[in-house]
């Protein structure tokens, strides 16, 4: 079947009209020109015959020989060129077939004859009347047949013209194409060079798509060793992401989860709530307080930076809390779509450890009462909060001869027993600091000296019980000197309240001899000057 929309075929097309074209427009010009030689061919024949007749018809008009005069004539008039033709002077005329010309409405052509001896005098005239029938007839012929040899040649040379063409040209473009056709890009096929074209377009063009098949090939081997790459590194990704333990989600922006991981599973079972395909915008249904979490990361993204913090989960475990480091990142495809990355470690047993360290950094380890640390905290927690409060500072009168006579750990037992009756003593909302050595404090909720002075006899009555130290028959007796101060009667300034306490601790404390019973002094007469205060 042809292929019409082929090189082979277009360009043949493509040919013939050209040709024809040519040889139409070559063909109407040369019958023209063919043509009106011919006419000119005819007139010239005419006159030509005229002075080949020309002498006889001088002497016929000289003689006025009517003979001679026919002669001459009907010479003229036996070519198939002159219909008719006539000779005329003053004594002579003869005429052969001038009524059909006549007819015919034939214009003559008129010829001078000359006097034979005298050339400038003329005899007679001589009309001849040209057959316009047969000379146009002939013109046409002869153009005719001109014009058919001529598209015959150039139907000739077309052909020639073709097969060369096809043999140089298209042949062998159309055996470059179904190579090129047949050849699987990215192997090490090429197109075999066509003959006698090793320097020709057809073979740069050859030369130029083999190299460009050479890249390609080129190009698809490190496409593949890309993918291979790319393949590998996926299963390293794969295996990394489904095996690490950080629980890890990548969730679209509607709160479905893309990916997740087996840690995140395993987490989710932890917390009791069950595995689904969301948990709500950012996870926040895992959260036990999802608004804060959610304000938190949000700010983060709307500053485009990742967003991290320490977070609650919610659990219907009756196991002890879970507690996440959550980073969150956002991630925007090539698309424009909106992703979020969601990393969850489980900090539980370090949040647990911390919980410890803060027990340690704010409790005594030897009494397990609040050590001087927890209680400045919990003195300032109150003052922000503006709650009024009695700060009873204790020191202990006869523990240094404990420690002096019987050793560290009889002491260290004293300040264990101390710290239990303070304990014991006192009420449900206050509280029993060691200050540090063999100080207390009590921080007392009562606002009237009335109210800390029976929180304060209660104590000392417990901690004045006797001890007996190895096998002594002799008792040891230790007793507290006490002094107070309120907040925010006495001072509003921490540093301030703690000082006056001190200084009225002091005041009690030389009452330990002569006036035992004055144990407890309060500090609302004392005031400090501006040094004491810094």
């Amino acid at each position: 079947m042809i292929n019409v929309q082929g090189l082979g075929f277009r360009f043949s097309l493509f040919l013939v009209v050209a040709a024809m074209l040519v040889v139409l427009t070559t063909a109407e010009f040369f019958y023209r020109a063919t043509y009106e030689n011919e006419i000119n061919e005819a007139n010239n024949d005419i006159e030509e015959l005229f002075q080949t007749v020309g002498a006889t018809a001088s002497i016929a008009a000289f003689l006025e020989d009517e003979d001679l005069a026919k002669e001459a004539i009907n010479g003229l008039v036996k070519t198939n060129k002159i219909l008719a033709a006539s000779i005329k002077s003053e004594t002579l005329y003869y005429q052969a077939n001038v009524t059909e010309a006549i007819n015919k409405n034939t214009e003559p052509r008129v010829f001078v004859v000359r006097h034979p001896f005298m050339p400038e005098e003329s005899l007679a005239e001589v009309n001849v009347y040209p057959n316009f029938e047969y000379i146009i007839s002939q013109a046409e012929k002869i153009s005719t047949d001109n014009s058919y040899s001529l598209y015959a040649e150039a139907l000739v040379v077309g052909i020639v013209a073709l097969f060369i063409t096809y043999y140089i040209i298209i042949s062998p473009m159309l055996r470059v194409g179904r190579s090129l056709h047949k050849i699987t890009p990215g192997t090490n096929e090429r197109i075999d060079m066509p003959d006698y074209h090793a320097k020709s377009e057809i073979g740069a063009l050859v030369k130029d798509t083999n190299q460009l098949l050479s890249k390609v090939e080129e190009q698809f081997t490190q496409e593949r060793q890309l993918r291979e790459e790319i393949e590998f590194l996926e299963k390293r990704f794969r295996m990394l992401f489904e095996n690490a333990k950080t629980a890890t989600v990548l969730m679209a922006e509607n709160g479905i989860i893309e990916l997740r991981n087996k840690a995140f599973n395993d987490l989710v079972e932890k917390t009791g709530l069950g595995i689904k395909q969301d948990y709500g915008e950012l996870l926040d249904e895992l959260f036990d307080t999802p608004e804060a979490m959610k304000s938190a990361l949000q700010e983060a993204f709307a500053r485009n930076e990742f967003a991290t913090g320490e977070y609650k989960l919610k659990s219907s475990a009756d196991e002890s809390a879970i507690w996440v480091q959550l980073i969150a990142s956002p991630l925007i495809t090539e698309e424009g779509e909106r992703y979020f990355q969601l990393a969850l470690n489980d900090i539980s047993s370090r949040r647990q450890e911390l919980q410890k360290l803060a027990l340690q950094a704010d409790f005594d380890a030897l009494t397990g009462i609040y050590n001087r640390n927890g209680g400045e905290k919990l003195i300032a927690k109150l003052m922000r909060k503006d709650h009024q409060f009695a700060l009873a500072l204790i020191d202990l009168n006869g523990f240094k001869a404990v420690n002096d006579i019987y050793g560290h750990d009889a002491g260290d037992e004293v300040l264990i027993f101390v710290a239990e009756q303070l304990k014991e003593k006192i009420r449900k909302n206050d509280v029993a600091i060691r200050w540090g050595g063999d100080e207390f404090m009590l921080l007392l909720q009562a606002d009237d000296e009335d109210s800390v002075q029976k929180v304060v006899d209660k104590v000392n009555s417990g901690v004045k019980q006797p001890f007996y130290f190895n096998n002594e028959t002799k008792p040891t007796v230790v007793s507290m000197s006490v002094g107070v101060a309120f907040y925010p009667e006495t001072s509003r300034n921490l540093h301030a309240l703690i000082k006056l306490a001190d200084i009225a601790m002091y005041k009690a404390k030389q009452n330990k001899v002569s006036a035992p019973d004055d144990y407890l002094i309060f500090a609302n007469q004392y005031r400090l000057d501006d040094e004491d205060m810094s």
